[in-house]
């Protein structure tokens, strides 16, 4: 069993994790999902997934954090090892305290300091940021520096883990950055939110093809483009602006040149409301207009104008693409959706996507709507994920 940790957002990283693995994903708590998958078949993927911090391989389930559970933890993952060992504790599951994982720490500390000196990771917090376990070298095969998770399942079972990997921030940050073509006035997309809107699209086509062609509507500098280029994808993308078409030829060339990979792209001028895009089209992965940035929050009549210009903008654009797509293309598309004047405003479309022949697909039992967001933001990012009605 791997344990996959969610990200600040973890209805996102579950519908993620569903929309990749299937339903057999299982929430353990809020902030940790289980699927019963072999670390092997699973590895590939674990670098494409936006919303998760961290992986990591089951070895012993307990009861509780006390002394002799603890002692069956250090006997089945610390067996015959000699030497030096570097130790990380994490525990997710409840509101565990910083007191708590020390005391676990220092218990394990206790344990294992019988047969082996060791140093152990001090946390600032109940867990070790992903940060901490990537610069400790604490994910990964190494059985002499590892963190372990304790994860408290809502029925009160411990699932006891060994990291095995652990989300790259750096790499994140190099591609955000370092691309040469940004534009903080068009928006600023990040890298994680990227994968998380290609693969939510993924879950929802229903296309076996090895290679799949990406299209992406308001590609802008093309950061959904590069991922999914770097997820092996045919991309293709298209945006009214030619200085926009300009920025992701420019930074796909770059892409290629940094990561030594051949990048099959097409990118083109093209008003979304009613361009005729050239086929195939396998999935639609997107950001689309986001209306007016906020610094202050907006009155009703400044806020409801914009709210309206984005809700013709995208019912036209969704009209124009219906008949270009098939029943099997899943869409992923990111939509503003805003936090102004005491409440959370949706688009108006979402309540009216069957009248346009659209289906929307929930990851969730819950149905709950998916909305990135950062609380000092007005304008948040609700992911709607769609296929043509049947």
């Amino acid at each position: 069993m791997l344990l996959f940790i969610l990200g600040r957002q973890p209805e996102i990283g579950f519908a993620e994790l569903r929309a990749v693995f299937g339903r057999e994903v299982k929430l353990v708590s809020r902030d940790v999902a289980a699927i019963d998958l072999d670390k092997k078949n699973a590895a590939s993927e674990f670098s494409q997934l936006g919303s998760v911090i961290k992986v990591a391989e089951v070895f012993a389930t307990i009861s509780s954090l006390n002394s002799d559970d603890l002692a069956q933890v250090t006997q089945e993952n610390f067996a015959n090892i000699e030497g030096k060992i570097t130790l990380g504790v994490s525990l997710y599951g409840e509101k565990f305290t910083v007191r708590e994982t020390a005391k676990t720490a220092s218990e394990l500390k206790k344990l294992l300091s019988q047969s082996n000196s060791v140093r152990l990771v001090p946390n600032d917090s109940s867990a070790l940021s992903s940060a901490t376990v990537s610069h400790n070298k604490l994910a990964g095969d190494n059985p002499k520096k590892r963190e372990l998770i304790f994860a408290k399942s809502d029925t009160g079972e411990i699932f006891v883990a060994n990291t095995i990997f652990v989300q790259n921030i750096e790499s994140y940050t190099f591609r955000d950055r370092s691309r040469p073509r940004r534009d903080a006035r068009v928006g600023m997309l990040p890298p994680k939110l990227a994968q998380i809107i290609i693969n939510l699209a993924r879950g929802a086509t229903k296309n076996s093809a090895e290679t799949s062609v990406l299209l992406d509507p308001f590609c802008g500098t093309g950061v959904i483009l590069q991922e999914a280029a770097l997820m092996n994808m045919r991309v293709y993308g298209t945006d009214i602006e030619p200085r926009m078409i300009e920025y992701s030829r420019t930074n796909l060339d770059w892409l290629a040149q940094k990561y030594h990979r051949e990048v099959l792209a097409k990118t083109e001028v093209g008003d979304a409301t009613n361009y005729q895009w050239q086929q195939p089209i396998d999935l639609v992965a997107t950001e689309t207009y986001l209306g007016r940035a906020y610094t202050t929050e907006p009155n009703e009549d400044n806020l409801h104008e914009n709210i309206a210009n984005c809700n013709v903008i995208l019912t036209k654009f969704l009209q124009n693409l219906a008949p270009q797509i098939s029943r099997n293309t899943g869409l992923c598309i990111a939509v503003p959706c805003w936090f102004a004047n005491g409440r959370t405003h949706h688009m108006p479309l979402i309540a009216k996507l069957a009248e346009i022949s659209y289906e929307q697909i929930f990851y969730s039992d819950t149905h709950e709507s998916l909305v990135y967001h950062r609380e000092d933001q007005i304008v948040g990012r609700e992911l709607l994920v769609l296929r043509k009605k049947s």
